[in-house]
């Protein structure tokens, strides 16, 4: 093997590499990050606001507040079931866009399962996670579907912020149980934990 053919065998296997690190920390339908890189995540944030509150302050590191924001499609397995998965798979594709075009570039969006998305949003109190909530849950009911311009989705979402002590595991709860709210009380609305 000559050195030129060694150097493109190098490098075939570093685009390989690079395309296995991609799709493990990537959804490969909404090229959402993957729960797991998103519970990690949050836990490095958290442990981070710990070390500020101690005294540790990181100088990368200058927010002390995060909040969570839980997704849920209203009523998808309708929209499945009328319209069949691929359209399905188009709500979804579309709704993680409109979710992740909102967000700040530093903030976390990740595909928790099925038609459910969770975001981690730095120095966000739960007013500012309630406020940019809100605007993502309108921009989601004005989505239009080329293939199906009749189809409208509404999206529930649940709202948690941190607290002393917090764990990644507290506030995906939490938001969970705001979100829980929301579609027990009539779907399409933002529900904060406070308010449960």
């Amino acid at each position: 093997m000559t050195e030129s053919d060694l150097q493109k065998k190098i490098e075939s296997l570093e685009k390989q590499v690079h395309e296995l690190e991609k799709d493990l920390i990537h959804d490969n339908l909404t090229s959402l990050k993957t729960r797991s890189f998103f519970e990690e995540e949050l836990n490095t944030y958290l442990s981070a606001i710990a070390n500020v509150d101690l005294g540790k302050r990181r100088e990368w590191f200058g927010f002390k507040n995060l909040s969570v924001l839980f997704f849920d499609i209203d009523h998808f397995k309708q929209i499945n079931d009328t319209y069949g998965h691929a359209m399905g798979d188009t709500v979804l594709r579309d709704v993680a866009k409109t979710i992740s075009e909102d967000l700040r570039e530093g903030d976390t969006v990740a595909r928790w399962g099925g038609e459910e998305v969770v975001a981690c949003l730095l120095g966000a109190d739960e007013t500012d996670a309630k406020r940019k909530a809100e605007s993502i849950r309108k921009k989601i009911e004005k989505l239009i579907f080329d293939s199906n311009p009749d189809l409208k989705v509404t999206i529930s979402i649940g709202v948690s912020s941190n607290f002393p002590k917090a764990r990644a595991e507290d506030l995906v709860k939490n938001a969970d149980l705001a979100l829980y709210k929301a579609k027990r009380t009539g779907r399409n609305k933002v529900v904060a934990f406070s308010e449960l």
